[in-house]
């Protein structure tokens, strides 16, 4: 095999991390509530200290792109082989000779072609490049321009090298792989590490099967693995390829159908409005809803992301006010002494009709006691505005905690002895925790309603709680014939068990959600102790 010449994949510097994960999610909220489509594969992971934040584009966005420099003919390239990945997607690239450019081209001679991945060009100052091709010549033949201007424009479009999927598992002899890559490349071995062994997370990363004809899969020699397995040199987008970038930006996203009917669902996460590292006592986000209602509609909201120090009590809710027939005004908010660093929530909205199947409310134990005089079991009769025909569906979502900083951080919530006119809301604590003051949001539906299946799980069910672990994941299925196309998902948190010993950092999402089901993952990050935590969800078409 020829000595290889190799893209890289430029990290983001991390003086500007905090800034790339704040445009990441900026520029898609989906990036920091990761719930996608695909084959039914429990992902591995991952650089385990890294915030999880995507890096996917917004879908239907048009991305400028201006090349620096070079000859006619290698412009032209580029523009013809770049333009193969969005003759399958929802995402448009735009030439630009002027102007901001979110993709900047560099043409040179130094040997070595690189681009950052998806949203990780924002961060990058206007005045450098943020894609180089260091060896291509009008000389080079085509074969060369299609496999290094299309591999290049995957990474920009937010595609990973896909001997780093989640689902490669490749059997790497790293002696080798180390001693390979020192002499070809000059690599070091912790330069091997990051660009060949390092998987990148499911819970970041949109990915398919291993694909090994994939146009983002380097060469690999059979010396390299400790089977024989080998590839060759990739030239032209795969069909695997063609569907996953597809998938990734969407021509139709599946909440848009659902919308259409008058429901809005939709995530917030601080970071859309500040840095991580800038923590502030609130954080608010204006939200239009997708069609105007007869009359202010009804809101649940549900915590499903958290970042919060443990120098003082944890502190955050989720709340959404202002509501008029057209928008609403979400909060994420703290108070005190708290230092939030960032948080996330989802909310289904639905209209106030009394027809409406869907009923939703809330209930906070301060409706029962104040926060002065703490409890840990707390419990309430709700009666619904209108009796259901039998006992209905009801999934219920923490958005409020209190919960005193000297001890472990626990805390749940449940719906028990449902009937067809009410049921019994839950919020408690456990063990020596103090649980100062919560709140929980219900939604509840006829157990009978097409197209609707809800449910909860726990890290507990795939391991206990006295192990913990930075990831935790597990398969959620759907009941056989409950979906003819991929449903939307809404996640949020039913209970929690972290150490307080470090911040409290956790974190929902669920990857290859399909008709049949999802893999869902509660994670944390850096050197949280996460014991246990729940989580309950609807699903929808």
């Amino acid at each position: 095999m020829d000595l290889p010449q190799i893209c890289t994949q430029m990290p983001v510097p991390p003086e500007l991390q905090a800034t790339a994960d704040t445009l990441a999610i900026q520029e898609n909220p989906l990036n920091g509530h990761q719930i996608t489509a695909g084959e039914s594969i429990l992902g591995d992971d991952l650089n385990r200290l890294a915030l999880p934040i995507g890096t996917m584009w917004r879908t239907g966005r048009t991305l400028r792109v201006k090349i620096l420099n070079g000859s006619q003919k290698i412009r032209s390239k580029i523009r013809h082989y770049s333009s193969l990945w969005t003759q399958n997607a929802n995402i448009r690239l735009e030439f630009v000779d002027s102007g901001n450019a979110e993709i900047r081209v560099n043409i040179n001679s130094n040997g070595s072609s690189s681009s950052y991945v998806g949203t990780g060009n924002l961060a990058i100052p206007p005045d450098r490049p943020t894609m180089n091709f260091g060896w291509l010549t009008d000389s080079s033949s085509e074969t060369e321009f299609s496999r290094v201007i299309t591999h290049e424009f995957g990474h920009a479009l937010g595609c990973i090298h896909e001997h780093q999927s989640p689902s490669a598992n490749i059997p790497w002899n790293k002696p080798a792989v180390y001693d390979y890559y020192q002499k070809t490349q000059s690599w070091s071995p912790a330069q091997v590490d990051v660009n060949i062994f390092r998987l990148y997370s499911g819970l970041t990363t949109q990915f398919s099967s291993f694909d090994t004809g994939s146009i983002m899969l380097y060469a690999i020699p059979a010396s390299l693995t400790t089977n024989g397995f080998s590839t060759g040199w990739n030239t032209q987008l795969s069909e695997t390829d063609k569907s996953f970038i597809k998938a990734a930006y969407p021509a139709h996203p599946a909440h848009q159908a659902y919308q259409a009917r008058g429901f809005d669902v939709a995530f917030f996460n601080t970071m859309e409005v500040r840095h991580w590292n800038k923590p502030a006592k609130e954080a608010i986000k204006q939200q239009m809803f997708p069609k105007k209602f007869d009359a202010p509609p009804q809101m649940a909201l549900g915590l499903n992301w958290l970042d919060v120090a443990n120098t003082a009590n944890v502190r955050v809710r989720a709340l959404a006010n202002k509501i008029t027939t057209e928008s609403a005004e979400l909060h994420i908010d703290t108070w005190g002494d708290t230092t939030l660093y960032s948080a996330g929530c989802t909310w289904l909205t639905t209209p106030a009709s009394p027809s409406s199947d869907f009923q939703v409310g809330q209930f906070s134990t301060e409706d029962d006691h104040a926060w002065t005089k703490p409890q840990q079991k707390t419990s309430r009769r709700i009666g619904f505005g209108r009796a259901y025909s039998a006992p209905p569906r009801v999934v219920v979502w923490l958005n409020q905690l209190d919960m005193a900083r000297d001890k472990n951080w626990r805390a749940s919530t449940a719906a028990t002895d449902i009937d067809a006119s009410g049921f019994t809301l839950h919020l408690d604590a456990w063990g020596d925790s103090t649980l100062t003051s919560a709140a929980a949001a219900w939604i509840a539906y006829p157990a009978d309603k097409p197209g609707v299946v809800s449910g909860s799980y726990n890290t507990q069910d795939v391991r206990p709680w006295d192990q913990p672990q930075l990831r935790t994941t597990g398969r959620a299925d759907f009941p056989a014939g409950a979906f003819q196309g991929t449903p939307t998902v809404l996640i949020a948190l039913n209970k929690l068990d972290v150490g307080n010993a470090n911040n409290l950092r956790l974190k929902l999402s669920a990857d290859s959600v399909c008709k049949d089901g999802m893999n869902w993952h509660i994670d944390s990050w850096c050197d949280t102790t996460l014991y246990s935590a729940g989580a309950s969800y609807i699903a929808f078409t």
